[in-house]
């Protein structure tokens, strides 16, 4: 009886320390998170942040996201959100809560899969720890991102493969059926650990056979959430992608896995060589290369407590990610290869755990020394890594680009305007600040996927940043409008229009300045702006023909006339005018073209007036000016 109690209390205490451990390491795992949690609408154009601005706005909205529909993510996150938001919680906020509590509780997972496979507590937490440090999981968990919810399906997949392979019980069974649909069906990632999962359960197939149908109609149940998506589409859900409510939309995000847009076999050994040094820096970029070989040469050879076969599965969980990280490839370093890599730091993970484990075997004081060497590597990697995950969490690059179309007034002519930019973050930081900041409310805000014709004939002003131009050049608006025109309507924003502005009377004011070349620059205004800077409000017009085009220089003069370069206090030159973009050659007779400038003032400095003129450049590279127009710098608010 004493033996017995003795045993009983023994296993208690064991699971008490195993769940203390578990609940500790996921704790402290989502408060780290919550000290680079993204707090606004994603600014960053990282490659890890390819898609925040879609999900914070769809999650409060009820939304669809991008292929492959991601329904169980997007559904409960937008309970999520929803809840949070009652106590007051902004919606990028709280999409952002969201990816950490997923993030906590993978860690929790990761900490409890490395305990069942033995080793101690307090060496699975550490462990643990420094995996939700690798730069990818930390930035993953403090974004509105999908990544943390697969990794906790990962783990939690990975624990029921291991309970079930070692004792067969059938609720464990039915636990990895239920996490595998559901996995599958949350990201299409997933499959890479499916041989690992197989391994890890094949020799109990007998077992499995005799429960296929609960097992197949438990997995089913991942697809069958795909019926959500349709669901919002037909209830009127405004954010929603690829038209989910009808079949071909619907059929297309459940099928497509991007592989055809993302995936690119090397074609000779030099660019397979180019990709292994990528993939290389990109996984020193979570975690320092000797640890990460360390780990998962544990994961290999080190531990008495794990059998062959779950070390097999364990490894042919990282193994096939790591290969198709290889042919995932875009150009460029993207979104997806980033995220694919994450079960190859998280095995490495488990490997370090296996090395405490077998060094706890032999001596129990260095074991414990080994856990707290996991720890301390883990505060390291916080400290080092913070900065640079705030770079991307806080990049005010946003702000920037709400303050641009802050500018603009109510037309003077009384038509409405349409504000246009491209989708991605342009569209996804306008279209939350509108809906949940309380801007711009008298502009319609739209993608570059309207009907640009049909905004135009029904009398919008069409309106864009100046910045598209970059991606959707003059040519293509005249592809797609006809004859296009530009006008300037504040710093970096720009009017498209398909007439020009002609006026009818073409009487001159005094100061007007015939810059000799066709073109009369008949107003010009200097003054401040919010920020403190100088703006400059030109209008051109073209008198006559212009056949060549001139480009634009506009100094900030400490002294005018200047005697020197050292009285140029700043300058925004423009290859053309209209922010570069419109080539006077393009200009018709009579067009009246505006145009703005913004100076930044360097700190210290006085100015002493603003100047503009036009200048070409000459066959013999020498430049050709017209007559300058001087201002007297505007008196500082």
């Amino acid at each position: 009886m004493l033996e017995e109690f003795k045993t009983r209390g023994g296993h208690l205490l064991s699971e008490n320390a195993d769940l203390v451990a578990t609940l500790t390491a996921g704790t402290i795992a989502f408060l780290l998170f919550l000290t680079t949690l993204q707090l606004n609408i994603n600014g960053s154009s990282h490659p890890y942040v390819t898609d925040v601005g879609e999900i914070q706005n769809a999650l409060p909205r009820w939304g669809t996201i991008h292929f492959t529909g991601y329904p169980q993510f997007t559904f409960l996150g937008s309970v999520f959100v929803w809840v949070i938001g009652l106590f007051g919680l902004a919606p990028a906020a709280a999409a952002s809560l969201y990816s950490a509590v997923w993030g906590g509780v993978a860690i929790g997972l990761l900490t409890y899969l490395t305990i069942t496979l033995g080793v101690p507590p307090l060496a699975a937490a550490a462990t643990a720890l420094l995996f939700g440090l690798s730069t990818s999981y930390w930035v993953d968990a403090s974004i509105a991102e999908v990544h943390t919810m697969t990794m906790a399906l990962t783990f939690a997949a990975l624990l029921a493969a291991v309970r079930f392979g070692r004792d067969g019980r059938k609720a464990d069974l039915f636990w990895l059926a239920f996490l595998s649909g559901q996995g599958l069906a949350h990201q299409r990632a997933f499959a890479f650990i499916g041989l690992g999962l197989l391994i890890l359960v094949i020799h109990r197939w007998q077992a499995i056979r005799r429960s296929l149908p609960a097992v197949i109609g438990l997995f089913l149940l991942g697809p069958l959430t795909y019926i959500y998506l349709p669901l919002r589409a037909w209830m009127g859900a405004d954010w929603t992608f690829n038209a989910p409510g009808t079949w071909s939309g619907f059929w297309s995000l459940v099928f497509d896995n991007k592989a055809e847009r993302i995936v690119e076999a090397p074609e000779s050994t030099t660019i397979w060589f180019e990709r292994a040094q990528g993939v290389a820096r990109l996984l020193a970029d979570d975690w320092p290369w000797p640890l990460i070989i360390l780990g998962l040469g544990g994961l290999l050879f080190s531990g008495t407590i794990i059998s062959r076969r779950e070390r097999l599965g364990l490894n042919m969980s990282w193994l096939p990610v790591l290969a198709t990280s290889l042919v995932i490839w875009i150009g460029r370093v993207g979104e997806a290869v980033l995220a694919t890599k994450l079960p190859v730091v998280a095995m490495a993970a488990i490997g370090l755990g296996l090395i405490s484990q077998s060094i706890w075997e032999r001596r129990t004081a260095l074991g414990r020394a080994s856990a707290i060497i996991w720890l301390v590597l883990a505060s390291v990697l916080y400290l080092a890594g913070r900065e640079d995950v705030l770079a991307i969490t806080r990049d005010p690059a946003a702000e920037t680009t709400i303050a641009l179309v802050n500018q603009i007034e109510p037309a003077s002519d009384g038509r409405p305007i349409t504000f246009m930019a491209l989708e991605g973050n342009d569209y996804w930081q306008l279209a939350y600040a509108q809906a949940y900041l309380d801007q711009f409310p008298d502009l319609e805000v739209v993608s570059h996927r309207a009907n640009f014709n049909e905004i135009l004939d029904q009398g919008d002003h069409l309106l864009t940043l100046s910045q598209t131009f970059y991606l959707r050049p003059l040519e293509g608006w005249q592809k797609l409008l006809g004859s296009v025109h530009l006008d300037g309507i504040a710093p970096g924003v720009v009017e498209i229009k398909k007439e020009p502005n002609l006026p009818a009377t073409e009487t001159l004011s005094e100061a007007a300045l015939d810059l000799k070349n066709g073109i009369v620059l008949q107003k010009a205004e200097a003054a401040w702006n919010g920020a403190g800077d100088v703006v400059l409000a030109v209008e051109w017009r073209a008198q006559a023909e212009v056949s060549d085009d001139y480009s634009v220089a506009v100094h900030l003069v400490g002294q005018d006339p200047p005697t020197g370069p050292q009285d140029i206090l700043a300058q925004a030159d423009r290859s053309h005018p209209v922010d570069g973009w419109y080539p006077t050659s393009r200009w018709q007779v009579g067009e009246v073209v505006s145009d703005y400038y913004l100076l930044n003032i360097p700190p210290g400095s006085r100015p002493a007036g603003v100047r503009v003129a036009m200048y070409r450049v000459l066959a013999d590279g020498s430049f050709e000016n017209t007559e300058w127009l001087s201002l007297s710098a505007p008196e500082r608010p």
